[in-house]
């Protein structure tokens, strides 16, 4: 085989491998909404809308290559112009859906804006069933981490601030700055459940972002010789309040161990992994000890546990499999040899984190009779898409830096 033959062979793994990596991503970002979809339009309206979704992600994907420099070139720009505009469609459209009133509208914020002000007075966040807002499932890091924004006038603007934040960081993650505008444009654009929880106000958004970039941020904090040990264990003790707002990102703490093995050694990842523990149960324990049966996080399992009247194992057996999954990804991590693990570590994240969502649609499914996406119209998925958009943008940020490559090579030429 020629050398050209050769190239031309790993251009087409490459090429499908970047188009395998966007067909994921794709599925991925639909499924927080067929929930939504599937209460509208049916299951037929479910295909349909994924079928949409993936073919407006590799359009936008061929669009973002071919206007690659342009984004490159006007990034501050659009960036600026966008997250604007995110807070002032918040401002113009949250009262619309707010004033709906209890039962009709999302209840995350005023639950949150009732958990703080509690908070404030020395009571404990974790207020009683009323007709404002249902239980509050968020630890307390959660309740921490929204104060400044509830002292601001609404919950809702932590997401403007996140997506800021996120947008910034894939910029540098993902080495590409059109590529960093993408994941933050198109899954708002395409997802139904995205669009509802930013306008509602509701807390998942944010919860999904701090959580990804505080993993990559100690993760590179560690990974880098010349940090100095404050700047490492304040890293983690962050990282443990993020960890610190919904019980299930607690399972993401072994495949955490994992990837600090793999960046910084055994010894790194034992103590990094302990502080982070440490700092999530010193935060969570004096609410339950204060309260042990009003500490309404512990009743989240109630959200999975629909069908054990029909199916008795069914909870046990969904948090079981969701456990196992969080150990064989963590040992996964441990033994591949990935040329980017932060990739990986991510992927691992986002498989973790949507185990137990696919569990209740097929339980949910058994039950029924029918496929049935029900569960997700909370709109639990944005807690993985984040982490998704780490973990399979690669294939987008390939394609950008071709356009780069191949427009260099034109004025070469």
């Amino acid at each position: 085989m020629n050398p050209s033959s050769e190239d031309t062979d790993k251009q087409r793994d490459k090429t499908s491998g970047r188009n395998c990596s966007l067909l994921i991503l794709a599925i991925l970002l639909a499924f927080p909404s067929t929930g939504f979809i599937q209460k509208i339009a049916g299951l037929w309206g479910v295909a349909g809308y994924v079928v949409a979704v993936v073919a407006v992600v590799f359009l936008t994907a061929a669009l973002t290559r071919q206007f690659s420099p342009f984004l490159h070139r006007h990034f501050k720009g659009l960036a600026s112009f966008i997250i604007v505009g995110l807070g002032t469609s918040f401002i113009i459209l949250h009262p619309f859906e707010d004033k709906r009133g209890p039962g009709k509208s999302s209840d995350r914020d005023e639950g949150l804006e009732m958990a703080v002000t509690r908070l404030c007075k020395g009571e404990t966040p974790y207020y009683a069933s009323n007709k404002t807002a249902g239980p509050l499932s968020l630890l307390p890091g959660s309740i921490l981490l929204s104060a400044p924004f509830v002292a601001l006038g609404n919950p809702g603007y932590q997401n403007v601030f996140w997506f800021a934040a996120f947008l910034l960081t894939a910029s540098f993650f993902l080495r590409d700055k059109a590529a960093a505008l993408w994941v933050l444009v198109v899954p708002i654009g395409i997802s139904t459940a995205a669009q509802y929880e930013f306008i509602s106000g509701g807390d998942l958004i944010a919860n999904g972002i701090f959580v990804a970039l505080l993993f990559l941020f100690t993760l590179n904090i560690w990974g880098n010789p010349s940090s100095p040990q404050w700047q490492r264990w304040l890293a983690c003790i962050l990282l443990g309040v993020c960890l610190a707002s919904r019980v299930n990102f607690l399972l993401l703490v072994p495949l955490f161990g994992a990837a600090m093995w793999k960046e910084s050694g055994f010894k790194a990842a034992i103590l990094g992994s302990l502080l982070v523990v440490i700092t999530s149960i010193t935060i969570s324990l004096p609410f339950y000890l204060h309260d042990p049966s009003g500490f309404a996080p512990l009743g989240s399992k109630n959200k999975i546990a629909f069908a054990d009247e029909i199916l008795p194992w069914a909870s046990a057996v969904m948090i079981g499999i969701t456990i196992l999954t969080s150990s064989l990804a963590a040992l996964w991590l441990l033994i591949q040899r990935s040329r980017d693990s932060k990739i990986a570590f991510f992927r691992c994240c986002t498989l973790v984190t949507i185990t137990p969502m696919l569990c209740a649609v097929l339980v949910s499914s058994w039950v029924n009779g029918y496929l049935d996406f029900g569960i997700m119209k909370d709109r639990f998925g944005m807690m993985f898409v984040f982490f998704a958009l780490l973990g399979w943008a690669d294939g987008l940020r390939c394609n950008a830096n071709m356009a780069t490559e191949g427009a260099l090579k034109q004025r070469i030429r």
